[in-house]
């Protein structure tokens, strides 16, 4: 055998067991669908990119939603988009419908953080890497670095120790005593867990005299919100604040609020999660006390993420999506209100 054809079959070799080198990740052009049991890496030529969103029912969800097109326009991919309605049922047939579509990078938000983990696990068997956003998934049922890519998205529970803080502060500071109600979002999504763990711990640590008294899902939802903060306003009448998990159930709490006759802004105070202008205005105009932002326009933040896992380097287990406090006293909500969506 000559030199050259002895080069020729150990690169052939080399080519079959993926070893290319760099990224831990092994090369999807060397891996078996349906016993692979390691993470890929997209080939260097990505095309098509799958997306399984798990609603399209908000402001929030719309703005992800565009995000996420006008990044993979500008990166010249070609994007496969699926919406599950917030129905576990729904996106688990989702995912494996765009897994039977063979796209080169999966992209995946989760409507709850155990029902869609099996289906991620299913696309790296499939030989398709994933990466999940904005809502995490079970990180013992799968896991960054093994069943998927990175998480990117923002900090939910330090998201609820903002919210915490903000309401601490409108309440009179830590040494405040008064009784609060909060609003949950979906049960079992990472926001909800987060961000309900983080502001109870904040709370309980910074301000022990604030007490929860009511704690019940709206289901991220305006309509529920409002239906749940008229049954409990009439059940506990004497409250001093609100949190909500995100500002949909916040703006409908404070209708019911109204209805009640109470005064948002002056005899309750109410803080959210998200930046939505509905809400921001609310803030400008007095009624919320604070919004913290949770940044839904994650697209350029996943796709340079992506860039960065074809060329072979190295991920975090977390990309984080930073975010703000927007508060009417010192001006941020005011200056933000122009660029919320």
């Amino acid at each position: 055998m000559t030199n050259i054809a002895l080069i020729a079959v150990l690169g052939m070799a080399l080519s079959a067991c993926g070893g290319s080198g760099g990224n831990s990740a092994s090369s999807s052009s060397s891996c078996v669908p349906g016993s692979n049991t390691k993470l890929v890496k997209p080939s260097s030529t990505v095309h098509k990119v799958a997306w399984s969103q798990n609603a399209l029912d908000g402001a929030w969800r719309f703005a992800e939603e565009a995000s996420i097109a006008d990044a993979a326009k500008a990166h010249g991919y070609q994007l496969l988009k699926t919406n599950a309605n917030n129905s576990d049922v729904q996106q688990v047939q989702d995912i494996q419908n765009l897994i039977n579509d063979h796209p080169d990078v999966l992209l995946v938000d989760p409507h709850t953080e155990d029902a869609e983990a099996a289906q991620v696990a299913a696309a790296r068997k499939a030989c398709i890497p994933v990466i999940v956003v904005d809502r995490d998934v079970n990180e013992q049922l799968a896991s960054p670095g093994r069943d998927f890519a990175t998480f990117v998205g923002g900090d939910f529970k330090k998201e609820g120790a903002l919210a915490a803080d903000a309401l601490i502060e409108a309440l009179g500071g830590p040494s405040a005593k008064a009784t609060i109600v909060e609003l949950d979002g979906t049960t079992g999504s990472s926001p909800a867990i987060l961000r309900g763990g983080g502001f109870n711990g904040e709370l309980s640590t910074k301000a022990p005299g604030i007490r929860i008294v009511a704690e019940q899902t709206a289901d991220f939802n305006r309509a529920t919100g409002q239906q749940v903060m008229a049954t409990l306003i009439q059940q506990y009448p004497d409250i001093k604040g609100v949190f909500a998990h995100n500002d949909e159930m916040a703006i409908g709490a404070i209708t019911a609020l109204k209805a009640a006759g109470k005064h948002p802004g002056q005899d309750i105070k109410v803080v959210s999660i998200d930046g939505t202008k509905d809400a921001v205005n609310l803030v400008v105009s007095g009624e919320e006390y604070a919004v913290v932002e949770c940044n839904p326009r994650l697209g350029p933040l996943v796709f340079d993420t992506l860039d960065k896992f074809v060329k072979g380097d190295d991920l975090p287990a977390w990309v984080v999506q930073p975010d703000r406090v927007f508060k009417k006293a010192d001006g941020t909500a005011a200056a933000y209100l122009p660029n919320a969506f």
